[in-house]
């Protein structure tokens, strides 16, 4: 099917693509298929290696598309624009885009121009288990084998039992896209969908890659102290170089939430300890950050990030309550999750600052759905 020398191997239905010469025949068929109107849909996923390395990387592209199933190897095709200027001819189906569009778009500076995600098609058809695994074994029978899901995906060459588990990612997306395109039709929740997928990619379109500088600011850090948040930072900066020079990710050295406990503990006694288990050359170079911590001027500790939000009242205590309240009923009474009509983080953003920009985060089908629900709050926008 492939117009290029790439060929199935025995025993298997997808093709293993790393040569610029099986990449164009992909894109050619692909291509044939869009033109002839008999191609509408493709489904993508993806595999990164964060779990394994310091710099996480695109480590294979997942493709289903007409009976075509298709491995690609980033790691070894630099320029995947002759494929991804094709595929965007077509509607492109993730399962849970946000990680696979972030990846994308920071390797390939690519996002889809129409987006759309079977886990968000799932939700809004009133579906409270919406994993790949439990969707297709609910609509297809199918148990999805798991067990590759925290390998290293950028093992080369990739085992077979590892291959076999990505293309099953994307084999079944088209029988369960059939299934929720139905069912959205029949809830009158087309438009609804299509807002929602437009909203996730309008989010990780504009979405910025975090200020290094200011990385360390995990969560969980905005309770601390300038003493607290001057351990934080210097701890973050220890644990990036080792696990740079480890090539492991950072959460192998320490986890974010030891370093809150780190950050917390010298606070109160003005240092902090390492875990016991560390010896050498670790329990050195940890306990000089910590000293040049301690040594240094106090002016010099970072500050809480400044809060603009107005001082809550009890009064916006209780509207914030009622919105909630609300928003359940709506939500209960269309068979939806509550937070699909909205968070209590975005109610409380809409009491606190209604002249501000967070209106423009309901969708308009969550402001029509919420029109009597904010009215009679006095809340109209």
């Amino acid at each position: 099917m492939i117009s290029s020398s790439a060929e199935p191997s025995i025993g298997r239905d997808y093709y293993w693509i790393d040569t610029e010469e099986q990449l164009r025949g992909l894109a050619a068929d692909l291509n044939a298929l869009i033109t002839r109107g008999e191609l509408t849909r493709i489904y993508l996923d993806t595999e990164a290696d964060s779990l394994h390395h310091f710099q996480e990387k695109l480590c294979l592209i997942q493709l289903a598309a007409n009976g075509i199933f298709a491995l690609i190897d980033p790691l070894v095709l630099s320029d995947l624009s002759p494929l991804l200027e094709v595929v965007d001819n077509a509607e492109v189906w993730f399962h849970s885009a946000d990680y696979d569009l972030t990846l994308l778009k920071r390797t390939c500076n690519w996002t889809p121009t129409r987006l759309k995600d079977t886990q968000v098609a799932a939700r809004l058809t009133g579906h409270r288990t919406f994993g790949l695994a439990a969707l297709v074994e609910q609509h297809c029978g199918v148990t999805l084998c798991k067990s590759s899901q925290k390998e290293d995906w950028s093992l080369r060459p990739l085992p077979a039992k590892m291959q076999a588990y990505a293309v099953d990612d994307v084999r079944y997306l088209g029988r369960l896209v059939d299934i929720f395109m139905t069912d959205l039709v029949t809830k009158n929740r087309v438009n609804w969908f299509e807002q929602s997928c437009e909203s996730l990619r309008r989010d990780v379109l504009s979405r910025q890659e975090k200020d290094r500088d200011e990385a360390w600011r995990i969560s969980g850090s905005g309770r601390l102290r300038p003493a607290g948040l001057a351990i934080l930072r210097e701890v973050w900066n220890w644990r990036d170089g080792i696990a740079r020079e480890k090539d492991v990710p950072p959460f192998r050295v320490l986890n974010n939430q030891q370093m809150l406990t780190m950050a917390t503990e010298f606070e109160t006694s003005g240092t902090a300890h390492h875990p016991p288990r560390w010896r050498g050359r670790w329990k050195e170079t940890f306990e000089a950050a910590v000293t040049r911590v301690k040594k240094a001027d106090p002016s010099s500790w970072p500050d809480r990030p400044k809060k603009h939000a107005r001082r809550m009242t009890d009064q916006d205590r209780a509207k914030i309550d009622r919105l909630c309240q609300a928003r359940d009923r709506k939500a209960e009474g269309l068979g939806l999750e509550t937070s699909l009509l909205g968070s209590r983080g975005l109610m409380e953003d809409l009491v606190l600052n209604p002249d501000g920009d967070v209106r423009n985060k309901l969708m308009a089908w969550q402001r029509e759905v919420l029109q009597d629900v904010l009215s009679a709050e006095e809340l109209v926008f």
